[in-house]
């Protein structure tokens, strides 16, 4: 038997996360963070290895994250809910935004709206990369490997996939031997 109760709160646990977060994924997914921690339904490194895990997977990081919680705490019932409440306010937000923002697109305090929103999600991102930076066991060789890599992608941002292949195959050849 399904614990009913369990699979409402992760629905509209979730439905709200997406609901009040502004920004996209990685905006939800410090709050995601703070909702489950808060609930008791992951410790932080649970959630670290929840976010790694879904950002490998190919598809938006909220909603693979979503998942990931979702099926930690209820089972598949639970990753499909999580999912499913993600992805409806966002689907309802853009088609009602899209048809009432376009005539209001230059108003001053549009655009100075927008753009605080823009600052927000800025902080946001930087919160959960360094959570995932601080995480890592770093060396030396870590550390020149991921400096190389950026500066590569400073200097020319088309090499993007053949940088990360090459820096992600030089940690992980590293940590075979």
């Amino acid at each position: 038997m399904k614990d009913y109760k369990l699979l409402y709160k992760v629905f509209f646990t979730f439905l709200k996360i997406s609901t009040v977060t502004l920004g996209g994924g990685y905006a939800m997914v410090p709050v995601m963070q703070w909702e489950a921690k808060k609930l008791g339904w992951v410790t932080e490194d649970d959630f670290y290895r929840d976010l790694s895990v879904a950002q490998s997977i190919p598809g938006p990081i909220a909603f693979n994250t979503a998942v990931m919680i979702g099926k930690r705490v209820a089972g598949s019932f639970g990753a499909f809910l999580a999912g499913l409440a993600i992805v409806l306010p966002p689907f309802f937000a853009i088609v009602a935004v899209a048809s009432l923002i376009k005539p209001f697109s230059n108003n001053i305090y549009v655009q100075g709206f927008l753009k605080g929103c823009y600052a927000a999600v800025i902080g946001l991102v930087f919160n959960v990369f360094y959570g995932l930076v601080k995480r890592q066991k770093w060396d030396f060789f870590r550390l020149i490997v991921v400096s190389v890599g950026i500066i590569l992608l400073v200097l020319n941002a088309s090499l993007l996939i053949p940088v990360f292949l090459a820096v992600v195959g030089t940690l992980y050849l590293k940590g075979v031997e």
